[in-house]
């Protein structure tokens, strides 16, 4: 259990603030609206001010998502070591054209081992 005890309160939190901001304003219940810009100057900044407070009340949701998902990555305890190697992992028909060719170009590690 441990960090997933408040689970359930994290997600009905986030579909209570979704349920707030995905309500449009009342000038725009009811009506057909128009893909592409048509439509009167008020409705035009209606809709501006609309978006700018679902983009404002996203910021904490956002921000909130990076908290948890960085403090379960710092929590993730690092991998020690290249793991097993297995038979069908580096399988080489022929050398690499550059060093001693059992390298792949990015591996560093391999290459410094090499030289």
């Amino acid at each position: 259990s441990g960090c997933w005890d408040n689970s359930r309160e994290i997600v009905m939190l986030g579909r209570n603030l979704l349920r707030r901001v995905a309500r449009s304003p009342p000038s725009l219940r009811g009506q057909k609206r128009l893909v592409g810009g048509h439509g009167s100057p008020e409705e035009i900044k209606e809709g501006m001010a609309w978006w700018k407070k679902v983009t404002y009340a996203s910021l904490p949701l956002v921000a909130g998502a990076l908290a948890i998902n960085t403090a379960l990555e710092l929590m993730h305890h690092p991998h020690d070591g290249e793991g097993p190697v297995y038979s069908y992992m580096k399988i080489r028909n022929k050398p690499y054209p550059w060093g001693k060719g059992d390298c792949n170009f990015f591996d560093f590690k391999c290459r410094r081992k090499e030289e």
